[in-house]
């Protein structure tokens, strides 16, 4: 049964909605803030979060942004921070 845990495609854990903002803190003042812009299934049935992503840095005004995309269990693992 184990190895057949491995293959689940549900994932356990808070749900994530489009809308939601999460952020995660990187040392030397670098935060990354990022925003749900949807969540679809890829062809293999495996939920995926497409989401933009901004990196604002303490030392200036300048801050990036971009659009990415991680499955939800990456997601998930990577930015546990939700913004209220």
């Amino acid at each position: 049964m184990f190895l057949m845990d491995q293959f689940q495609r549900t994932s356990h854990g808070p749900e994530v909605k489009p809308g939601e903002s999460y952020r995660r803190t990187h040392g030397k003042g670098v935060t990354e803030t990022v925003t749900v812009l949807d969540l679809r299934n890829d062809p293999l049935g495996i939920p995926h979060v497409r989401f933009s992503i901004r990196f604002d840095r303490d030392a200036s005004e300048a801050s990036e942004t971009a659009q990415r995309i991680l499955s939800l269990r990456s997601f998930r693992d990577v930015y546990r921070e939700r913004l209220a």
